[in-house]
């Protein structure tokens, strides 16, 4: 599977992200997040509609794309017609959205200025003038692992246990995402452990257990004091047995050398 993130333009389309399956490129569909002008465009493109090897190359894949038409449409099919020529065919459908919303501020995904990309879903942007992290989902299938998170973070507010949420982030009326304060320190290690425990007990008092404690999702600051981030995985839970066995994990964790957990969460941490 690729994945990219405003990999690249040509003339007034930029591509944002991309879900490309490469070893089954004649069997599933191509996922694609443009910029097409001032609007963001969602397109799908037919197995066989291309060749494989351009599919996860936007800067040869763009100029091959047919004529998208004019209009207010979100998402559009690419597929070769009866000629054997590839038209574009937008779609009637509406896009879902995260529906776990509960903060007062909305801030639009095209407003804030890239600063660095981190993962497929997760960046460091610009915004009230300093830097922060904006989280988002690129297709549908993302948006409950979205929801969860969101829902988290909304439970925890103002408990001392995870970095400040900011805003949803919304493209056009629907909300896709989520800002956070960028936090500034270093991932865990063996001798963090008690403040590891102490604010995962923190999280485990409002009857919620982490779901991936790893050392990269507690983020030491230099005055020693400890955050958890990435809440995807989060869960109600009033078992105390749950997380006794939680809590159990993590001498194991923050002794891990493997990097597990690090690639797709230092985004915070540094």
């Amino acid at each position: 599977m690729t994945h990219a993130d405003l990999v690249t333009s040509t003339l007034d389309m930029e591509v944002f992200s991309m879900d490309v399956d490469t070893l089954h490129p004649n069997v599933e569909e191509s996922l694609y997040r443009l910029r097409v002008g001032s609007q963001v465009k969602y397109i799908t493109i037919e197995p066989g509609t291309f060749p494989s090897d351009f599919l996860p190359f936007p800067m040869d894949l763009l100029p091959l794309l047919p004529h998208l038409p004019p209009g207010n449409w979100v998402e559009a099919r690419v597929a070769r017609d009866s000629n054997g020529n590839p038209t574009a065919q937008p779609t009637n459908t509406t896009l879902p959205e995260v529906r776990e919303q509960w903060h007062f501020n909305r801030v639009d995904a095209l407003s804030l200025p890239l600063v660095q990309i981190m993962t497929p879903r997760v960046r460091v942007v610009q915004y009230a003038s300093r830097p922060v992290v904006a989280k988002i989902t690129r297709f549908d299938f993302e948006i409950p692992r979205m929801e969860r998170e969101t829902a988290a973070y909304r439970a925890i507010k103002g408990c001392g246990v995870g970095p400040e949420f900011l805003g949803h982030i919304v493209e056009g009326d629907r909300v896709i995402g989520f800002l956070i304060e960028q936090l500034h320190g270093r991932p865990a290690g063996p001798e963090d452990l008690q403040g590891c425990r102490d604010v995962l007990q923190r999280l485990h008092e409002l009857n919620i257990i982490h779901g991936d404690p790893n050392k990269h999702n507690f983020v030491v600051a230099s005055d020693g004091t400890v955050t958890l981030i990435d809440f995807e995985n989060a869960m109600l839970c009033r078992s105390a047995e749950q997380k006794d066995e939680e809590l159990a994990t993590l001498p194991a964790q923050l002794s891990e050398t493997t990097g597990r957990g690090g690639v797709a969460l230092t985004h915070l941490a540094y």
